[in-house]
């Protein structure tokens, strides 16, 4: 624990967190109201009800889709529904609950909705019913794995389903789905971790990427050919393609929202810094938790049980602040995604991801996305310059914020291995949401854990001195 004579107050974290949500839901409601007046509550409800019947793959912008009101309406009943799990289970707060938290309220921006999310969360609870084990012990699982609530809405959305077993078959086969899906996937998780050494904050991503996998393999199998009217299943994102998001094109409504979602994320930061003072940290005292070698570097390093509120609060406002003073400058243009990716690093910074650790994986992000902007043609050609370029692809900034899953590595292994880390992630980030159909929301844990495979052998073979052994990283494991 960091020392703290300054006096300071005790917060019920969930509270924190609810408070939160429900400040979002006012925000959402807020901006309907004054862009439609007395239809505000019409737009929201209507944009609530194409949010959950609608498709949900990756990078299904519901700001785009639906607008910036519903979307965080839609972000606030979500997230609260998996705050409402928590106290069902009495799963007492900590770091990997609070990453829960960050990452519903980031996903139901571009995925997440009640309607998918629910299922999953009734499939866990039904595991530990048919186990005979505590409910607290599954449901933290059971939030990451609602990374696969596209498996819930897709099936009503699937022609060749559609005309075999009719719309409301593809529901139920939907919920089917989302029920087996979190019955299986604390199982699955379990022994997926073992594959990384611990190195890749998302095992769930890596887990649930492997499943989707699956699942597309079978979908082909039985002569489903394509995702949605007209689209071919390797380029489908949510009812746009991969060149209306990855190439430097912004959607157009999204730059409209820009000052509106600026000021929410700037909001959330300072939200967290002040219950970070107020809970008695001191800026002065939080080398330890923002320190490059901040605690162990495995992805159980807990660090609201190690270093207590106010510094981890303080410390998660932080990584907001760190994301702004990359994106604020070049005027980045805000979309569903990129704000989830900000929210989703919040979130994780109560368990394992310190500010040098992440801006250490985001600069080898970085590093390769200007590479990319000078060896393709397209963006020259086009006449694109380098600040537009930054300012309009969202993968870009998904890659560098969710690729922070990789903290552990850049702590174990140091800087020097860190922006070659970056770079690799960002080239499995950029291709490889085909390969599942765009199924598994957590795409960054999916390419995490090949980039765990691919690199961890690397830098061994280069360790002459052993330095980097197994036992070292996550002694508690067999590897």
């Amino acid at each position: 624990m960091l020392e703290n004579p300054v006096k300071s107050r005790t917060f019920k974290p969930y509270r924190i967190w609810g408070a939160l949500m429900v400040l979002t839901i006012a925000y959402g409601f807020t901006l309907a109201f004054i862009e439609y007046g007395t239809g505000g509550f019409a737009h929201i409800a209507g944009g609530l009800w194409r949010i959950m019947t609608g498709p949900a793959l990756i990078f299904h912008d519901y700001i785009a889709m639906v607008g910036i009101g519903p979307a965080l309406v839609n972000s606030g009943i979500s997230s609260l529904i998996m705050l409402g799990a928590f106290k069902l289970a009495r799963q007492p707060c900590s770091g990997s609950q609070m990453a829960v938290c960050g990452l519903v309220m980031g996903f139901a921006l571009m995925g997440k909705n009640p309607a998918n999310i629910l299922p999953i969360l009734f499939g866990a609870y039904l595991y530990s019913l048919y186990k005979k084990v505590d409910y607290k012990e599954i449901v933290t699982v059971s939030g990451f794995a609602t990374c696969l609530a596209p498996i819930v809405s897709q099936p009503p959305h699937i022609p060749e389903i559609v005309a075999l077993i009719g719309v409301g078959g593809g529901v139920v086969m939907g919920l089917a789905l989302g029920i087996f899906l979190g019955f299986i996937m604390n199982a699955v998780a379990a022994n997926i971790r073992k594959s990384h050494e611990g190195l890749n904050l998302y095992n769930m991503g890596w887990a649930a990427g492997l499943v989707a996998i699956a699942l597309t393999m079978i979908y082909t199998v039985a002569g489903i050919e394509r995702f949605g009217p007209g689209i071919t299943p390797g380029y489908i994102l949510g009812g746009y393609t991969f060149d209306e998001f990855w190439n430097p094109i912004a959607l157009s409504p999204i730059g409209s929202y820009n000052a509106l979602l600026y000021g929410y994320v700037i909001f959330v930061s300072l939200y967290f810094i002040t219950f970070g003072l107020l809970a008695g940290a001191r800026f002065r005292n939080l080398k330890q938790i923002l320190n490059l070698k901040a605690g162990d570097a495995h992805f159980l390093n807990n660090y609201y049980a190690k270093y207590g509120q106010g510094p981890v609060y303080m410390a998660m406002g932080f990584l907001g602040v760190l994301t702004l003073v990359l994106t604020l400058p070049l005027q980045v243009n805000l979309t569903g995604p990129i704000v989830g990716a900000i929210m989703s690093m919040v979130g994780w910074g109560g368990f394992g991801k310190s500010v040098a650790n992440a801006a250490a994986i985001i600069s080898g992000v970085l590093v390769a996305a200007t590479a990319r902007y000078f060896i393709s043609p397209n963006f020259l050609r086009e006449g694109y310059n380098l600040l537009t370029y930054f300012s309009t692809q969202t993968v870009i900034w998904t890659s560098a914020f969710w690729g922070t899953c990789l903290s552990p590595m850049a702590r174990f292994f140091g800087w020097k291995w860190a922006i070659p880390i970056g770079m690799v992630h960002f080239a499995f980030a950029y291709t490889i949401a085909p390969f599942h159909w765009g199924q598994n929301l957590y795409n960054n844990g999916l390419a995490a854990g090949f980039v765990c495979m691919v690199m961890i052998p690397i830098i061994r073979a280069f360790d002459k001195k052993g330095k980097y052994n197994p036992e070292n990283v996550y002694p508690s494991i067999e590897v």
